[in-house]
């Protein structure tokens, strides 16, 4: 008798080729892999693209790629479904689709940050139970109600999870693309989106100890096994955290600061995934538990983001359309129409069950209804761990196919309304609800609260926008509120990132929920920068003055809707901006922040409040502290204790909306006792230019007639906002008025000349509306269209090196009358009125 065994492979690999008479042409077992990973692939970017325009997370193109590929709707396509859904290929698929499963759970171990729930508020506790506790016991009942199919303990968890679930990668995206991450809701919900995204993943740990005990027919061991993996699992995590984690930062202490990882440590790691993954595994507790205890271990930093740069593309755009695609297989839908009918209405129910929550956490909290309401729909957004938790119930038979179908659908139309509802709604009724007038500093009142959005590109920009809000900060009975954002570029593929720091200690809100240095460690130093200067800013002033320091990393591409949307929610009457040009050594500007220039330029054609552009050549170095006149930065070797700097302001009126909002600012200016002003008012000379259309570039013949026009009703504003300024100000010794006529745009710049060492300061309109003899042609020499023709030209190299140049835009609603007949721009509100 031969007991030896024999092994046959009954085809190559890729037996078949296309001139082959026998055999089709994805017969081998490798080109139909390659066919059902490039479908697969395919179908879910399509709907990846076509859902971003509709504020789609991720998760809702996998799942609807997913069911578009269910095989009950291919039937009648003999191709696909015999390729795309062979039986032979189905085993080889799935394993390889829950690979891609336990690298997700690793990476979502490396994001997990526990910092917004180390020392919540009070309103984010209330808020937190009302929006996963409550959801969660209405699953429960539900289950009770719904699902008496299903065999096993705890079996209700599951739908207590799907109900309460939260995912962090799927909230932030909405709310960036929604413009409300730099927003006090969009801080809420990311820090109520992590809290609860943390929640589920205990759930989840919770729910793989369950699933591992018996369900009826099976043998049990005197041992439960749930107990069992609930032990070995806490063991898991003390192992991790008590000899993994330490070694781990061993390791990173020992690789030259984190700059660069070889590849073979980088393997290493992604080994250690798969160890940990079989070790959890064969103590019954699913691969990717120890996936995700292995993520927990790593700390925040290079390796993090080197880890995730080098798979994540793979894991989300190869392996993960598999695993979605895979789970169609198993949909069931029920064909009456009773159970179609309750199909939906818990569909209905979790759409507005989290909503509904939020009201009622309302009632107990201080948060408005209305506020309340947007983070229950906010909260709705779920991602990949509910459906892992119901594939686990499905797969130990927990859940039968109609539940396991009515579930995924309740994922998919739970997350697919959070982006259109916010959209539709809740933007829409803020606009009207919580609308603004201060938008401009020519229509502020002198004991209205002065609140300014200040941006620093970089450290070097700390110490001018610190001087020029010293001399806007004047007394305490003129209150003023300042936001000092920190631009950071997005670079790579992290995320947006939006961080508020309180007390000089950062409370992060992120897309990914890591801490601020998880990705942007080195870029991000710089933000310590400006929370300390501001933060010495504050304590040498009175206390009518609010300071808040935030950081925000954004594409450059969308940064300027991050600022608007920050200013809009600040309220903010002006927004300063550096120049992307740094003064260098040889006095002359030079590129440092180019990338910039689009972000001042978009945000001064969509800002909701008026802007200002700082370009800095020696406002830095002046030293206008009355409490401390050593404290500026960067001056104190300039200047002794009892020497205090002068800053001479000299405002170039020419005529316009901008330069009477240039005006109002450089008279709040003047208000500091160490600034002087000095008005230079231009005017048309009695030789003066001829204008013709060629001068207005880019205007035709009825849009050169509406300018003429404007420009006589802006000549009547314009003298009789000077004459009214004139009377208030004759008896101040600070402020000088003078007239200077001019002829020509020639004429206009050799005056300019002529004085351009007499100041620290111009401060001048961008004038982008103004078409006067004064300025023509001055325009087709414009190198930086963002500053205007008069900025432009005191900026240009063969001007004076050290003056710096402030150009202000007014808030292009501000130009706009009510009734359209009686004023062009309404009544003209003066500064300290």
């Amino acid at each position: 008798m031969n007991n030896s065994n024999a092994t046959c492979y009954a085809q190559a690999i890729n037996q078949a080729r296309i001139w082959d008479e026998n055999d089709a042409p994805l017969a081998g077992p490798l080109p139909k892999l390659v066919f059902q990973i490039a479908v697969s692939m395919a179908v879910n970017l399509f709907f990846f693209h076509v859902l971003q325009p509709l504020h789609q997370p991720r998760i809702v193109s996998d799942i609807i790629s997913g069911l578009v590929l269910s095989p009950g709707l291919w039937t009648n396509w003999n191709f696909i479904s015999n390729n795309l859904w062979n039986e032979r290929s189905i085993t080889n698929l799935d394993t390889l689709a829950n690979l891609g499963v336990v690298y997700l759970m690793f990476f979502k171990g490396l994001q997990m940050d526990f910092t917004p729930i180390s020392r919540p508020s009070r309103t984010t506790l209330v808020l937190s139970a009302a929006l996963f506790l409550l959801p969660f016991a209405a699953g429960c009942g539900l289950y009770f109600l719904i699902d008496n199919e299903g065999e096993g303990r705890g079996v209700y968890l599951y739908w207590g999870t799907v109900m309460a679930s939260t995912s962090f990668p799927s909230l932030a995206p909405i709310l960036a693309r929604l413009k409300l991450l730099c927003t006090d809701l969009g801080r809420e919900a990311l820090s109520l989106g992590m809290v609860n995204d943390v929640c589920c993943m205990f759930l989840l740990v919770f729910i793989i100890a369950l699933s591992a005990a018996p369900v009826k027919g099976q043998p049990s061991s005197r041992l439960d096994p749930t107990v069992f993996v609930l032990l070995f699992t806490v063991l898991f995590s003390i192992f991790c955290m008590g000899v993994i984690r330490p070694s781990i930062r061993w390791l990173i202490k020992k690789t030259d600061n984190g700059e660069s990882y070889s590849d073979s440590f980088i393997h290493a790691m992604f080994f250690m995934v798969l160890a940990c993954g079989l070790v959890t595994e064969f103590f019954g507790a699913y691969s990717l538990l120890g996936a995700f205890m292995l993520g927990l271990c790593i700390p925040h930093g290079h390796l993090a983001s080197t880890l995730i740069d080098r798979m994540e593309d793979c894991v989300v755009g190869v392996l993960m359309p598999l695993y979605f695609m895979l789970l169609s297989h198993d949909l069931h839908f029920e064909a009456g129409f009773g159970e179609q009918a309750k199909q939906m209405g818990v569909v209905f129910l979790t759409v507005f069950l989290k909503p509904l929550c939020g009201l009622l956490a309302s009632f107990f909290c201080d948060v408005s209804a209305r506020d309340a309401v947007a983070l229950g729909i906010l909260l709705s957004a779920q991602g990949v761990v509910p459906v892992v938790i119901i594939v686990i119930g499905h797969e130990r038979d927990h859940l039968k196919a109609g539940p396991f179908s009515g579930l995924l659908l309740d994922i998919l139309f739970s997350t697919m309304i959070v982006g259109p509802s916010m959209e539709l709604v809740y933007k829409r009724l803020i606009r009207r609800s919580t609308p603004y007038q201060q938008r401009t500093v020519e229509g502020t009142k002198s004991d209205a609260d002065f609140r300014v959005l200040a941006c620093i590109h970089s450290s070097r920009n700390i110490s001018s926008i610190i001087n020029l809000l010293e001399i806007s900060d004047i007394l305490p009975q003129s209150p003023m509120s300042v936001f000092a954002l920190h631009l950071t570029e997005l670079v790579g593929r992290a995320a947006a990132m939006f961080i508020v720091h309180e007390s000089g200690n950062p409370s992060l809100s992120s897309s990914w929920g890591c801490s601020a240095n998880s990705f942007f460690g080195r870029k991000l130093i710089q933000s310590d920068q400006v929370i300390d200067a501001f933060k010495t800013f504050k304590q040498e002033h009175h206390a009518s003055t609010y300071v808040q320091t935030l950081t925000v990393v954004s594409s450059i591409d969308t940064m300027h809707e991050d600022i608007s949307s920050l200013a809009e929610d600040k309220q903010a009457t002006l927004i300063l901006l550096p120049f992307h040009k740094q003064h260098g050594m040889d006095g002359k500007l030079e590129d440092s922040n180019i990338e910039f220039s689009s972000v001042n330029q978009n945000l001064m054609a969509s800002a909701p409040c008026s802007v200002g552009i700082l370009v800095d050549r020696g406002l830095s170095l002046l030293s206008l502290s009355l409490d401390n006149p050593s404290s500026c930065l960067g001056s104190s070797s300039r200047h002794d204790s009892l020497q205090m700097s002068h800053a001479r302001i000299a405002m170039i009126y020419v005529g316009g909306p901008d330069d009477r909002e240039a005006l109002s600012y450089a008279w709040r200016l003047s208000a500091h006792p160490l600034a002087t002003l000095t008005v230079i008012r231009f005017v048309v000379g009695d030789h003066a230019v001829d204008i013709e259309p060629t001068d207005f570039p880019g205007d035709d013949e009825a849009g050169i007639l509406t300018v003429m026009t404007v420009s006589e009703k802006e000549r009547e504003i314009d003298d009789e906002f000077m004459t009214e300024f004139r009377e208030r100000v004759m008896n101040d010794e600070s402020i000088k008025y003078m007239e200077m006529v001019s002829n020509s745009g020639d004429e206009t710049v050799n005056l300019l000349r002529g004085m351009e060492h007499d100041y620290d300061l111009y401060v001048v309109g961008r004038g982008q509306t103004v078409r006067s003899p004064l300025t023509v042609g001055l325009a087709e020499w414009s190198e930086s269209p963002e500053l205007g023709t008069i900025g432009d030209v005191l900026v240009t190299s063969d001007f004076a090196a050290h003056v710096s140049v402030l150009v202000v835009q007014q808030y292009s609603g501000a130009r706009l009358h009510d009734n359209g007949n009686e004023s062009l721009y309404g009544d003209t509100v003066m500064p300290f009125s």
